[in-house]
């Protein structure tokens, strides 16, 4: 809806089409001398009072205002997703207001000062504008360029760029009386507002998604590339979730290094803002993990993911050794750091390479990495608790020290 509510405001603040009411202005008194300081030429006067503002007031058969009205609303429904878009809320207040003036200004004013705030205003107008459309289509292309909706972006900025420049030369035109050939750029101008207005309305499904809890902490729908990746591996078409239900979680973390890395996963989309807020409290309070890589980066084996202790979420599998359908395969459940906390059932220990970890106790534990060990004391246990997170480590039938598990519904034989 709200990129729907954008494009239309943008054609009505792209597209100029006047009409008169009727309403004449008061009678314009010729400006004498001098205007704050300045010798206006007669020319510039006559061409004003012909071309800019006229004997009446002037309606937008699509009016600016409203456009703007439009731009604002949408935006605020974006706004709760994306703090960016905030800037493009002050333009569009500020170019409605200008619009307005334009219209309204030759009933308060007159004489010289007339002349010299229309001319002001009339170039304030489309910069303005301008400036508002680059800022929200800016703003859209860097979410949707990140799920590789780049074709698509690039046509809608080359559109964008030719409106912008048709409608320098319309006002040029419109200032130098050139109707004529103002009509062949006002035929462009329609037909690439068009243009880059449909190719705006194809990021609505980005847009729409794109969640942002902090910078680098972001949620989306699964972008085309990485559903290319996970089709066949991680993801098979099923009866118990859908591609639409997913989402693309960005974090950051610090590594075992110490070193700040970029990490990615797939969770079901209930659970999407919750992952963000626990892996942004990790991030802060700098809890080392040592890498979040999607399973399909290890052709959906969770065995050989687990050995190169990466943390993930989503894979449409079983319970390990197990036919009952695991919580990973409705995105429901998080894996940290596998390796150092692995997942122990009578019948063995997963990942096979994670013996010096299976004594619990810190003091007694001989790993190189038993400072990262997860328990009850432990920051990330606190954290996942408190963000409604469940821990395998509290089971009585098997403990799976890596194994969060978000509490959102029961599916019967449902486990892990």
């Amino acid at each position: 809806m709200a990129i729907f509510l954008i494009a239309i405001g943008l054609l009505f603040t792209g597209l100029d089409f006047y009409m008169t009411p009727g309403i004449s202005y008061p009678a314009y008194v010729r400006p004498q001398g001098e205007f704050l300081g300045a010798n206006m030429q007669e020319g510039i006067q006559q061409n004003v009072r012909d071309y800019i503002l006229g004997d009446s007031m002037q309606i937008d058969v699509l009016p600016d205002i409203i456009g703007c009205l439009l731009i604002f609303i949408g935006v605020i429904l974006l706004v709760k997703h994306n703090k960016k878009y905030i800037s493009c809320l002050v333009l569009a207040v500020i170019s409605g207001v200008l619009s307005l003036a334009l219209r309204l200004m030759p009933f308060y004013f007159n004489s010289a000062a007339l002349i010299v705030v229309a001319l002001a205003i009339f170039v304030m107008v489309p910069v303005f504008e301008i400036w508002m459309e680059y800022k929200v289509i800016y703003i859209t292309v860097a979410i949707s360029d990140d799920m590789a909706n780049r074709g698509t972006n690039r046509r809608m900025q080359f559109c964008w760029w030719i409106t912008v420049f048709a409608r320098i030369f319309i006002a040029c035109l419109t200032f130098s009386g050139l109707f004529g050939i103002r009509r062949w750029y006002e035929a462009a101008l329609v037909l690439f507002t068009l243009l880059y207005l449909y190719q705006l309305l194809q990021t609505r499904k980005y847009v729409g998604s794109y969640k942002v809890y902090k910078e680098g902490f972001n949620s989306a729908l699964v972008p085309d590339y990485v559903q290319e990746k996970m089709r066949g591996v991680s993801f098979r078409e099923n009866r118990d979730i859908s591609m639409e239900e997913l989402r693309y979680i960005r974090v950051l973390h610090y590594d075992f290094s110490r070193q700040v890395q970029e990490g990615e996963l797939i969770v079901h989309r209930d659970i999407a803002w919750q992952t963000m807020r626990v892996f942004y409290r990790l991030y802060r309070l700098e809890y080392p993990i040592e890498k979040i890589r999607l399973v399909d980066e290890y052709e959906g084996d969770d065995e050989l993911s687990m050995e190169d202790n990466n943390t993930s979420a989503f894979n449409y599998r079983t319970v390990k050794g197990k036919e009952e359908l695991s919580r990973h395969a409705l995105g429901l459940a998080i894996d940290i750091n596998p390796r150092i906390n692995p997942y122990v059932r009578e019948d063995g220990f997963f990942p096979k390479n994670a013996s010096e970890y299976l004594e619990r106790d810190v003091a007694k534990c001989m790993g190189e990495h038993k400072d990262k060990m997860i328990h009850k004391k432990d920051v990330a246990y606190r954290i996942f608790r408190h963000n409604g997170f469940e821990w395998g480590g509290d089971w009585s039938h098997a403990k799976d020290y890596q194994h969060f598990v978000a509490k959102r519904r029961k599916v019967p034989g449902e486990r892990r």
